[in-house]
């Protein structure tokens, strides 16, 4: 009877510690500290389940100050919010450019898809903004056509320093056209490399 009372608490209790853990874990903000608090709920229910193990071993085990032991050894990570600013704006910029060379390669996929033609994006802003109404939209775009397959008009030949437009390529309508509807970026801001 005394073995059914002491199984009937605990699962009792891990239920009711799972409950509660599960409520204060959806009640915590979505930021990199929610990563430590799901260690510490883990680590709090682990201790639960295997409490009867520890107290077969050692009859002198106290939960209590092995999690005070735990907390005094980890708070100076969870507490240093300078480390988590850092390491979250970190993770914004990854993702930032992760998300620009996957843009780049879709465009250029598109593009060729879409107008027979190759091109190469040099450069891409986007608006980084986080909450913006336009997050991610294309601001500005410099392309680089790969005249391979093409026959390449012969550039002008000019005589003398006037290097004004050595820089530029003229813009290919199509694939103006095509970038312009698709990505919903204004023609200004299009750019031919050469």
């Amino acid at each position: 009877m005394q073995m059914i009372n002491f199984l009937k608490g605990w699962i009792t209790t891990i239920v009711t510690l799972i409950i509660f853990l599960t409520l204060a874990e959806l009640i915590l903000p979505e930021n990199t500290m929610k990563k430590y608090s799901k260690f510490v709920i883990g680590l709090m229910v682990i201790l639960n389940i295997l409490m009867p193990v520890f107290k077969l071993f050692d009859k002198s085990f106290n939960l209590e100050s092995s999690i005070s032991l735990y907390e005094k050894k980890y708070e100076p990570i969870l507490n240093n919010n300078e480390n988590a600013v850092s390491l979250q704006n970190r993770m914004q910029e990854v993702t930032i450019n992760e998300f620009k060379e996957k843009l780049k390669e879709n465009i250029e996929k598109d593009v060729f898809k879409n107008t027979g033609k190759k091109i190469t994006v040099k450069r891409i802003d986007v608006n980084t903004k986080i909450g913006s109404d336009d997050f991610g939209s294309i601001k500005y775009i410099e392309l680089k056509k790969d005249y391979s397959s093409d026959i390449r008009p012969v550039d002008k030949v000019v005589i003398g320093n006037n290097n004004s437009n050595n820089l530029y390529d003229n813009k290919d309508k199509d694939i103006v056209n095509y970038i312009t509807k698709s990505y919903r970026i204004s023609e200004e801001n299009i750019v031919f490399v050469k």
